[in-house]
Protein backbone atom coordinates (compact mmCIF):
# COMPACT_ATOMS: atom_id res chain seq x y z
CA UNK A 1 0.00 0.00 0.00
CA UNK A 2 0.97 3.59 -1.01
CA UNK A 3 1.73 6.23 2.29
CA UNK A 4 -1.28 8.51 2.91
CA UNK A 5 1.07 11.14 3.87
CA UNK A 6 3.00 10.92 0.41
CA UNK A 7 -0.32 11.58 -1.32
CA UNK A 8 -1.28 14.53 1.18
CA UNK A 9 2.26 16.33 0.28
CA UNK A 10 2.21 15.71 -3.30
CA UNK A 11 -1.52 17.36 -3.67
CA UNK A 12 -0.65 20.35 -2.02
CA UNK A 13 3.29 21.10 -2.37
CA UNK A 14 3.36 19.33 -6.51
CA UNK A 15 3.27 21.82 -9.52
CA UNK A 16 0.44 18.90 -11.01
CA UNK A 17 -3.35 19.78 -10.64
CA UNK A 18 -5.11 16.73 -12.22
CA UNK A 19 -5.06 13.72 -9.98
CA UNK A 20 -6.67 10.09 -10.54
CA UNK A 21 -6.43 8.68 -7.47
CA UNK A 22 -7.28 4.71 -7.22
CA UNK A 23 -7.55 4.56 -3.31
CA UNK A 24 -7.59 1.34 -3.08
CA UNK A 25 -3.84 1.95 -3.13
CA UNK A 26 -4.38 3.84 -0.15
CA UNK A 27 -7.32 2.28 1.99
CA UNK A 28 -8.09 -1.60 2.43
CA UNK A 29 -11.83 -1.58 2.39
CA UNK A 30 -12.89 0.18 -0.49
CA UNK A 31 -16.38 0.45 0.84
CA UNK A 32 -14.88 3.39 3.22
CA UNK A 33 -14.13 5.36 -0.12
CA UNK A 34 -15.99 8.49 1.58
CA UNK A 35 -14.31 8.42 4.88
CA UNK A 36 -11.02 8.76 2.67
CA UNK A 37 -12.07 11.32 0.58
CA UNK A 38 -13.41 13.47 3.32
CA UNK A 39 -10.38 13.24 5.29
CA UNK A 40 -8.07 14.39 2.20
CA UNK A 41 -10.43 16.83 1.68
CA UNK A 42 -10.64 18.11 5.19
CA UNK A 43 -6.60 18.63 4.97
CA UNK A 44 -6.72 20.11 1.46
CA UNK A 45 -9.09 23.10 2.97
CA UNK A 46 -6.83 23.62 5.75
CA UNK A 47 -4.23 24.34 3.36
CA UNK A 48 -5.39 26.92 1.25
CA UNK A 49 -5.89 24.22 -2.00
CA UNK A 50 -8.80 24.35 -3.43
CA UNK A 51 -10.93 21.53 -5.29
CA UNK A 52 -11.99 22.42 -9.01
CA UNK A 53 -13.60 19.02 -10.02
CA UNK A 54 -14.30 16.28 -7.44
CA UNK A 55 -15.60 12.90 -9.19
CA UNK A 56 -16.02 9.44 -7.41
CA UNK A 57 -15.80 6.65 -9.98
CA UNK A 58 -17.42 2.99 -8.65
CA UNK A 59 -16.22 -0.15 -10.11
CA UNK A 60 -16.66 -3.83 -8.62
CA UNK A 61 -12.80 -3.97 -7.53
CA UNK A 62 -12.05 -0.78 -7.41
CA UNK A 63 -12.77 2.93 -6.34
CA UNK A 64 -10.90 6.38 -8.33
CA UNK A 65 -11.12 9.79 -7.43
CA UNK A 66 -10.60 12.25 -10.16
CA UNK A 67 -9.64 15.38 -8.87
CA UNK A 68 -8.69 18.05 -10.20
CA UNK A 69 -7.35 21.83 -8.02
CA UNK A 70 -5.87 25.34 -7.43
CA UNK A 71 -3.11 25.81 -5.16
Amino acid sequence: MKSEDDLIYDLIFSDKVDYNIDISDYSKDIYKHNEFVDRIKSILRKSKVRILKSAVLLDSKTVVWKLKVKK
